[in-house]
């Protein structure tokens, strides 16, 4: 019996992998150049791996509207599902998205004490929408 659990455990081990490929490959003093080599012909089957990097939502900077010097009403869409980094907002369709909204309070640069030029100069980006995609309402026009 002993015997038979012992050739189990074995035949269990040896056929899970603990290590993906590329750990694998470096931790048997695998040379960079070799790693990249073998990366680039795609020999460890890595094409759809991220790499740890988590999916995240797309979201999309609407309207920034300035209700008094202290709060601002943030409109923007996010998406319904969470997709790939590097997943782009042009190739998602209008019902993809969901609209939401935020109120932000004491916003050091989204204050009605700020002009529109400030703001877009201040190279804040918000949800990587480009700032002359945004609609300022209630903000300083000079």
């Amino acid at each position: 019996m002993k015997l038979k659990v012992v050739f189990a455990l074995l035949l269990f081990t040896s056929l899970s992998q603990a290590q993906t490929k590329i750990i694998a490959h470096k931790s048997h003093s695998g040379s960079n150049s070799s790693f990249a080599k073998a990366y680039k012909n795609n020999l460890f089957d890595i094409s759809r791996s991220n790499f740890g990097i988590a999916n995240t939502y797309i979201r999309r900077l609407d309207t920034i509207i300035a209700v008094n010097n202290s709060i601002t009403i943030v409109k923007y869409r996010q998406s319904k599902e969470k997709y790939e980094p590097g997943a782009q907002f042009r190739d998602l369709k209008k019902i993809d998205f969901t609209h939401l909204t935020d109120t932000l309070i004491n916003d050091p640069i989204l204050n009605k004490k700020n002009t529109v030029k400030f703001i877009k100069s201040s190279k804040k980006i918000l949800y990587n929408t480009p700032t002359n995609e945004v609609v300022f309402i209630g903000f300083k026009n000079k």
